[in-house]
């Protein structure tokens, strides 16, 4: 567990709020002592800002290993003239970044679009800025036999896709209730038209709050 991974995680760029980075809580940076027992019932006595002591916690839920352990192996580490605090601060970071990096792999662009393509019906993922990010082939051949389109190509001209209800209102909705909702719709290129109904959830993507649609009707 101790190995050090040094591959930083090929994240997507996220663009955070500016006051999403200091989102202190209160006694986050407080020091607090534990004395924590390990193997041979060895106690350590050891100091560490409450936020690295919850975080440690957290990650070890679920696990078969406990504080004691994550701190003989810290020790064992970092030899007796070592600073311990100072590795399991390490620890505690590099542990959570790894469960990071998994957790946006399997959140990303990339696995939304094979989670569309597996959508038996036409589908498609809209941004808060009302652009079109994704769609599957079922939505391509629903386009193709109801506007009469005859390839892709003609999606970037002149065509569009409408929400009956404002994106950036069913983006918030859906955040508020974590329900998915139902709206209509309305798709139109060269002078012809579609309507029908749509199904609404938050797109399951860590990047940008996003739309993702299954239609139900048209």
């Amino acid at each position: 567990m101790l190995a050090p991974d040094r591959t930083p995680p090929q994240a997507e760029r996220v663009d955070l709020p500016g006051q999403t980075l200091f989102q202190i809580g209160d006694g986050d940076s407080e020091p607090k002592f534990r004395a924590i027992i390990g193997r041979g019932g060895v106690r350590r006595g050891i100091r560490l800002e409450q936020v690295y002591w919850e975080g440690l916690s957290w990650l070890l839920t679920g696990s078969r290993q406990s504080m004691g352990d994550v701190v003989e192996q810290a020790a064992q580490h970092v030899g007796d003239n070592g600073n311990l605090a100072s590795m399991l601060r390490v620890i505690a970071f590099r542990w959570m970044w790894r469960r990071l990096a998994a957790a946006e792999a399997s959140y990303s662009i990339e696995s939304l679009g094979v989670l569309l393509h597996a959508c038996p019906s036409p589908a498609i993922v809209l941004t808060r800025e009302k652009k079109i990010q994704l769609f599957n082939e079922p939505f391509v051949t629903m386009l193709k036999q109801r506007l009469s389109l005859g390839n892709v190509a003609q999606m970037s001209s002149g065509f569009r896709f409408v929400l009956d209800t404002n994106v950036e209102d069913a983006i918030d909705n859906l955040v508020a209730t974590r329900k998915m909702m139902t709206t209509g719709f309305i798709a139109s290129c060269a002078g012809k038209q579609l309507t029908g109904q749509i199904n609404l959830a938050l797109a399951p993507v860590h990047s940008k709050q996003m739309l993702m649609g299954y239609i139900v009707r048209h």
